[in-house]
């Protein structure tokens, strides 16, 4: 498979110790995060991906085209966010995100890799609104606020439930690696993308970053959102001749 990172502000890049990515998934939680990140705090493309991986669709977003694989940053914050607009196809999801874990590990700068996904709403089984999933260097991390490395360990991921997609297969390449990264998987309705879902976990990321999302938009406009997201994904699900919706697990 092909797999080349094209950077188109270095400079950007190389002041970024964290990483953030917001797969497809469980009600869409990832994407519509990520989405809104770079929509509400004006993120700058830095880096785009091309891969014989990705479904032959592009538009045009802001007079740019707008590539399914791009990464986003900006000088004032200290993270970079790649948001996939389409997934990688099914039979090289495992060797895509090998790659994009390997491009994490030769990146000198990034320290911590935060990955967003979803788990099924009808699991609740208590107040907290996030179940996470951490690395084994992340839970020995001593740059970490202690209080998140403790509400980390008092919310790990229900035992018997499993992850699937790009998003388990990064964060078990990193946990092999010894490389700080954690799964934010926020309670979400598993039939339909939910913007009030990923509200939960862009509140803990302003926490986490010490940055300032304002989340009023996806509460106003969630059935907007949600629409238009099933608009985009329409012609995707119809080309690969399946409905992912009903096939995803909880990433």
């Amino acid at each position: 498979m092909k797999f080349k990172i094209f950077h188109e502000d270095q400079e950007i890049l190389n002041q970024c110790n964290r990483f953030i990515a917001g797969w497809h998934g469980l009600g869409e939680i990832g994407y519509i995060t990520v989405s809104h990140m770079i929509e509400d705090l004006k993120l700058k493309r830095i880096a785009t991906i091309m891969s014989s991986g990705a479904p032959p669709f592009i538009s045009v977003q802001n007079s740019q085209l707008r590539l399914p694989f791009e990464i986003y940053g900006k000088d004032e914050y200290d993270f970079a966010v790649f948001i996939p607009h389409l997934q990688p196809y099914r039979h090289v999801q495992i060797e895509f995100s090998e790659k994009m874990s390997e491009w994490i590990l030769k990146q000198n700068t990034f320290s911590e890799a935060y990955f967003i996904g979803g788990v099924d709403a009808r699991l609740k089984a208590s107040e907290n609104n996030i179940q996470y999933i951490p690395t084994r260097a992340f839970l020995q991390s001593t740059s970490l606020n202690s209080d998140f490395l403790s509400e980390v360990k008092m919310n790990l991921l229900d035992p018997g439930l499993f992850v699937a997609g790009p998003l388990a297969i990064m964060l078990g390449y990193l946990d092999m690696s010894m490389f700080p990264a954690i799964g934010l998987l926020a309670y979400a309705q598993r039939e339909r993308p939910d913007p009030l879902g990923a509200v939960s976990t862009i509140e803990k990321l302003n926490e986490v970053l010490n940055i300032s999302i304002n989340t009023n938009e996806l509460v106003q406009n969630a059935q907007t959102i949600e629409e238009e997201i099933k608009r985009q994904l329409a012609p995707i699900e119809e080309s690969q001749g399946e409905n992912l919706a009903n096939k995803r697990m909880y990433t």
